[in-house]
């Protein structure tokens, strides 16, 4: 009888022992568990506040580097004259155009038709035909006559009583040298960059006028295309 009692004493104790154990092990494997949770939930939220800053390093640098854009897209003019005052020019010789009109076409198809510089005879022919003055180029706008075709940088085509439509002679080529000490930079909106250049379009002539007492003058400037 008393040997019942202490095993049944004994196997109390033991389950009561295998209780306790199981329930630190539950509150160990709970206070785990928790803990891991609160990890996680600290990750997420550091997790969102780096999104939160790149996003706005994103926007700031969208900002940088974000393109200019252009509604409208200026409009160039052959060869790269397009100006504002290449525009401005030719409205100032508008009223008289119809007296030069004709001969600007016959210039630019003669000139587009010469093979190469030194064209002599062929520009005297034209010289001729179209009665034009030869001249060259003084200073502060002004200009000389020259001696004969072959020495003249720039034609006049009279088309008034006192004005004149000024043209390059097209046997010299447009290179630094004209440029710099032949006044066509002066007289002329042109696309020169560099090197040389062969080939003139006249969009826009310059006008001159001549007196005896002046002599002549350059009245308005003229807009010339380039080509090599």
């Amino acid at each position: 009888m008393e040997e019942s009692s202490v095993l049944s004493e004994t196997l109390n104790f033991l389950s009561l022992g295998l209780s306790v154990v199981l329930l630190l092990a539950v509150a160990y494997l709970w206070s785990q568990n928790s803990r891991k949770t609160e990890e996680l939930k600290l990750l997420q939220s550091d997790s969102k506040k780096l999104k939160k800053k790149l996003k706005t390093l994103e926007e700031k640098v969208s900002e940088i580097r974000e393109p200019k854009v252009i509604s409208e897209v200026p409009q160039i003019e052959a060869f790269g004259i397009g100006s504002d005052e290449s525009r401005d020019l030719e409205m100032l010789s508008m009223a008289s155009k119809s007296l030069w009109e004709n001969f600007i076409q016959d210039y630019n198809d003669f000139a587009a038709e010469l093979a190469s510089p030194g064209q002599l005879r062929k520009c005297e022919k034209f010289v001729r035909e179209n009665k034009l003055k030869i001249l060259t180029y003084g200073n502060s706008k002004t200009f000389r006559p020259a001696i004969d075709v072959k020495d003249s940088i720039y034609w006049a085509f009279k088309f008034s009583d006192d004005e004149f439509a000024v043209v390059p002679n097209p046997m010299n080529p447009c290179d630094e040298e004209l440029v710099e000490y032949s006044g066509i930079k002066e007289i002329y909106a042109i696309n020169y960059q560099d090197g040389t250049y062969r080939k003139y379009f006249v969009k826009l002539p310059a006008i001159a006028t001549s007196d005896q007492s002046k002599g002549w003058l350059l009245k308005n400037n003229g807009v010339v295309n380039l080509e090599r």
